[in-house]
């Protein structure tokens, strides 16, 4: 049976949900509501689909007030 997000878990030091790295990102991700209406279910992200996951805005450039508070780092 795969593991469904929310399911809380009893143990020796832990009481709740548990997460791995990955997991917790993408749970991070869908409270944010960066997936939209579509069902996720982060314990299912592994560290592979975290990097390669196709939802970010790869032309982006930061604020001209980026650039000016910092122009090495404002790239």
């Amino acid at each position: 049976m795969t593991e469904v997000d929310g399911w809380k878990y009893k143990g020796y030091n832990h009481d709740g949900e548990a997460y791995v790295c990955s997991a917790f990102v993408a749970a991070v991700w869908k409270a944010a509501g960066i997936f939209g209406d579509n069902y996720i279910n982060a314990v299912e992200f592994g560290p592979k689909d975290v990097y390669q996951i196709d939802i970010f805005n790869k032309t982006w450039q930061p604020p001209q007030v980026c650039a000016d508070a910092d122009p090495e780092g404002a790239t």
